[in-house]
């Protein structure tokens, strides 16, 4: 199954409690892609999960953050800080990837 069609699998899901998908396909797609060396295409795979399906969540922010980081933009990435905080605040270990299966 492509990726593309993982995600619009993902995306056409009635939301449920817990969810029927349980690990966001675009968090797993971005760790991966950044494990290959392509970060401009992890960026933009965080930037639709964040901008518009799980906004503000603490994963697709880490993963962005490590994109940005890794196309040497650090003032965006820094600018992210904030939201990070937030995000994990109540958090007692903060992920290093936005996905547990990055090699």
């Amino acid at each position: 199954m492509s990726t593309s069609l993982c995600q619009s699998a993902e995306d056409a899901l009635v939301y449920d409690e817990p969810p029927g998908w349980m690990l966001p396909v675009r968090h797993a797609l971005g760790a991966l892609l950044m494990a290959d060396g392509r970060h401009s295409e992890a960026e933009a795979v965080y930037r639709e999960d964040d901008l518009r399906r799980n906004r503000d969540n603490g994963w697709s922010l880490t993963g962005l953050q490590l994109a940005l980081k890794a196309q040497q933009r650090e003032p965006e990435a820094g600018e992210l800080s904030t939201r990070l905080a937030s995000a994990f605040s109540t958090a007692d270990i903060r992920p290093t990837s936005s996905c547990y299966c990055e090699p």
